[in-house]
């Protein structure tokens, strides 16, 4: 995770009626909406029950209850899984694991545990390679952090998650959404902005813009972040902005709607509107 801010919510409590739940679970276990790229396939477990045999073999080890997904590609399998433990009173619960898994070898490698797995699309974060992005929770009846991440595969080393988390290698990626910031938790007034920005004739990047008032003070606070791929090294890319480069980020950001192509989070917010009732054109 590269977080610019980080904190949690509770979720003491919460209560998920049938259709939402019916919602999560959905999100959840399907495949992403786009295709998948040249060379990926999502596993059919009835047609391809060797490819499972293998992955299964290859999870032995491991604690989890059921596997959910499985793209494969040459010899790796990128593998979702969740583990259940006997006292759930629902799926929503789960906890889900993601794996590379090695067909030839049988080597399994964990990339991320976390909860209410979303799988999104493939993005495009260098103009030869797509990789498939994620929304979680790092957390389930804590206080969680949304982090979106991207799972990249190496012909070589096979599949890893974009963003590491040096201090918690199990929750790689961008923290998008923090719920514990703000009244009553903190002393301040938060609006919280995140977006996936995919140009049709560019590579894809990630913005975050965490906007704060201290409600003694008045002062204002804001972090802006842009997270990228270095075209070059194919490198994770991880920057703060300031003056200028964050207005234009920042407007930017408010421009993008919410879709499975393009995730993004808080444009309706007091933070956005006012900035867009100012300047209604994003920058290029």
């Amino acid at each position: 995770m590269v977080p610019i801010f980080d904190a949690h919510y509770k979720r003491a409590g919460m209560r998920i009626n049938l259709v939402a739940f019916l919602l999560v679970l959905l999100a959840i276990s399907a495949p992403a909406h786009g295709q998948p790229p040249a060379g990926f396939h999502w596993v059919d477990f009835k047609r391809e029950f060797a490819t499972v045999q293998k992955v299964e073999q290859a999870l032995k080890g491991e604690e989890y209850t059921a596997v959910r997904e499985i793209v494969l590609a040459d010899g790796f399998a990128l593998v979702t899984a969740v583990r259940r433990e006997s006292w759930q009173t629902t799926p929503a619960e789960d906890q889900w694991l993601v794996y590379s898994v090695s067909t030839q070898s049988g080597d399994a490698r964990k990339l991320l545990i976390g909860y209410d797995l979303q799988i999104k699309d493939w993005f495009g974060f260098t103009l030869k390679d797509k990789d498939l992005g994620v929304i979680y929770l790092d957390c389930d009846e804590c206080e969680p952090a949304s982090l979106f991440t991207a799972l990249h595969y190496d012909p070589r080393e096979g599949w890893r998650a974009r963003w590491a988390n040096e201090k918690s290698p199990d929750h790689p990626g961008i923290t998008l959404r923090v719920t514990d910031v703000g009244d009553p938790y903190t002393n301040e007034d938060v609006d919280q902005v995140f977006a996936v920005i995919t140009p049709k004739n560019g590579v894809a990047s990630i913005g975050t813009w965490y906007h704060s008032r201290d409600l003694a003070t008045g002062k204002i606070s804001d972090d802006v972040g842009m997270y990228s791929v270095d075209p070059s090294t194919g490198r994770d890319k991880s920057i703060v902005l300031t003056g200028p480069k964050a207005k234009e980020w920042e407007l930017r950001l408010c421009h993008v709607k919410d879709s499975w192509l393009s995730p993004a989070m808080g444009q309706s917010t007091r933070t956005c509107k006012g900035l867009l009732s100012v300047k209604r054109n994003p920058p290029r």
